[in-house]
C-alpha cells in the first residue's frame, strides 16, 4: 500500500521537499493508516508531518476517548498534535445546517488556519464510491461524479485509490490499533445507509465497483476541466451559438461571481430564457439581483438601480486590478514615455483608450454611474450627460452598471464612452494610463 500512496502522491504533485502536511486524525482506521504511511514516506519525500485532531464533542465520552487516543499515538510517534475542542452541534445549529454538514464545514474551516502547507485527510476509494453515489441520489452534474478531487487547494489525499481492506491490512501488518466511533455502525446518517445498504449491493453486481468508480471519476474530471475551460473561454459569447453543456456552464461562472445560487433549476431558468427571449425578460435572484436576458446575453443587475447612490465604492490608489459588480474587473495600467509615444497616440485616435497619468487629481474611485455625471469625450467638441451617451450605446440594464472612474473633478473615464478631455494625451504627456475591463 506505501506504494500505491507515494505514487499518488507522485502522480498529483501532492508533496513537495522541505514541506509540512499536517495529517487530519480522527484516530480511526483510515486516519492512523494515513499518519503511519506518511511518517514511513517522510525521509524520501522530504518532508515534515504533523496531525491535527478535533473533538467535536458529540458523543460525550466516546470523543473524549478519541482525543485521548489521538493524544497517545502522537506521543508515542514523536508528531506534534494540536486539538481543538469546538461544539460541532451548536455550530451547525448556528449555521441553519444538519450536524453532518456543519461538522464538516468547522472542520475545513479549521484546516484552512492551521500553520502547515498541506492537510491531508484519509478519504479512501470506498469513500469515494460512496460520495458519487451519494451525489446521484440528490441528482448531481457532472462536476459532483467527479467524486472527491485528490487535491482541492492546500488538501491533499493521498489514501484516496486505496480501499478499507488495503488499509486495514496494513494497520494490520503494523499491529497498530485503532478506535471506531460508534455513529458509523448505525443508520441514522444518509451516508451510513449508503455504506451499509447500498454499497455491498453494487459490489454484489462487481466487486470492483469502487475501483471501477475511481477510474469513471478521473475520466469524468477531465471532461469537467475541458467544459469549465471551454466556457470561461466562451464567458462573452452569444449563449445561442453555444452547446447547452457550455452554455449553463457560463450561465453558472456568471451567478458565481455575484455569489449567487447556482443550482440545476436556475442556471436552467437562466440559460433557456436568455437563448429564447428576443425582448428583455427578468428572472428575480437571490442577495438583492435579477437576471436580465435578452438574445442570448444575461447581465446580473442589483434589483434596486444605482444610478442615485453608488452601490460599489472602491478607492483606486495605484495600478492594478480593481473587481466591480462582480462579473467585471478594471484594469489600471500606467506606462510611460520609454514604452509609449503621445504623438502614435494621438495620429491613431487612440485618445480614448490612453490617457495623460499625471492630468488625474487625487483622490480617484471606480463607483457607479450617478445621474448627475457628466462627460466631455476625449476630441468630442462638447460635454454631455453621461446617461444620454450611455442611452445610445446600451440596453438599460447595462447601463445601470456601467463602471466610472472619478477624481474631485469628476469623470475621468467611463466605460463603452472612454476618457474625459480634460485628461487626453499631449506631446508632453511623459506618464499614460490604459483602462480596461475584463469581463468574467
Amino acid at each position: 500500500m506505501l506504494e500505491k500512496i507515494k505514487s499518488v502522491i507522485q502522480k498529483f504533485n501532492m508533496l513537495q521537499d522541505g514541506e509540512t502536511v499536517c495529517c487530519a486524525l480522527s484516530g480511526g482506521a483510515d486516519s492512523v493508516a494515513l499518519l503511519l504511511a506518511l511518517l514511513e514516506l517522510s525521509p524520501t519525500l522530504g518532508v515534515k508531518v504533523t496531525a491535527v485532531h478535533i473533538n467535536h464533542m458529540l458523543r460525550g465520552a466516546e470523543s473524549d476517548r478519541d482525543e485521548a487516543f489521538c493524544r497517545d499515538l502522537c506521543e508515542r510517534l514523536n508528531v506534534p498534535l494540536t486539538v481543538f475542542r469546538k461544539d460541532a452541534a451548536a455550530f451547525s445549529h448556528s449555521l441553519g445546517v444538519s450536524v453532518e454538514t456543519g461538522a464538516r464545514e468547522m472542520r475545513y474551516g479549521i484546516f484552512s488556519q492551521l500553520p502547515a502547507d498541506k492537510i491531508s485527510t484519509a478519504h479512501n476509494l470506498n469513500d469515494n464510491a460512496e460520495t458519487v453515489l451519494f451525489r446521484m441520489a440528490r441528482g448531481t452534474g457532472l462536476k459532483g461524479l467527479t467524486g472527491i478531487p485528490p487535491v482541492r487547494g492546500k488538501i491533499i489525499r493521498p489514501l484516496l485509490f486505496c480501499t478499507r481492506e488495503e488499509i486495514e491490512a496494513f494497520l494490520g501488518e503494523k499491529g497498530q490499533g485503532f478506535v471506531t466511533d460508534s455513529t458509523n455502525l448505525s443508520d441514522d446518517y444518509s451516508r451510513n445507509r449508503i455504506r451499509h445498504r447500498i454499497m455491498p449491493e453494487m459490489e454484489a453486481v462487481h466487486k470492483a465497483f469502487p475501483s471501477c468508480t475511481a477510474a469513471m471519476t478521473v475520466s469524468l474530471a477531465e471532461d469537467e476541466d475541458f467544459l469549465s475551460k471551454e466556457a470561461a473561454r466562451q464567458k462573452n459569447a452569444d449563449l445561442r451559438e453555444l452547446h447547452p453543456a457550455v452554455g449553463k456552464r457560463v450561465v453558472i461562472n456568471l451567478l458565481r461571481a455575484h455569489k449567487l445560487k447556482t443550482n440545476a433549476e436556475r442556471v436552467s431558468e437562466v440559460w433557456r430564457t436568455a437563448v429564447g427571449a428576443k425582448n428583455a425578460v427578468k428572472i428575480s435572484l437571490d442577495g438583492g439581483y435579477y437576471a436580465v436576458c435578452r438574445k442570448g446575453r444575461v447581465v446580473i443587475v442589483p434589483e434596486r438601480s444605482p444610478a442615485e447612490r453608488p452601490a460599489e465604492t472602491v478607492i483606486i490608489d495605484r495600478e492594478g486590478k480593481y473587481p466591480f459588480f462582480g462579473d467585471k474587473t478594471v484594469i489600471i495600467t500606467k506606462e510611460t514615455d520609454e514604452n509609449m509615444n503621445a504623438e502614435d497616440i494621438i495620429n491613431k485616435k487612440l485618445t480614448f483608450r490612453y490617457a495623460d497619468y499625471d492630468k488625474i487629481l487625487n483622490g480617484v474611485i471606480l463607483r457607479n454611474r450617478l445621474r448627475s455625471d457628466r462627460i466631455k469625450p476625449a476630441g468630442a467638441a462638447h460635454t454631455r450627460e453621461l446617461r444620454k451617451l450611455l442611452q445610445e450605446k446600451l440596453p438599460p440594464e447595462e447601463r445601470e452598471i456601467s463602471a466610472v472612474i472619478a477624481d474631485e473633478k469628476g469623470v475621468v473615464w467611463a466605460e463603452h464612452i472612454g476618457f474625459d478631455d480634460r485628461v487626453k494625451i499631449s506631446a508632453d504627456t511623459k506618464n499614460f494610463v490604459k483602462i480596461e475591463i475584463l469581463k468574467i
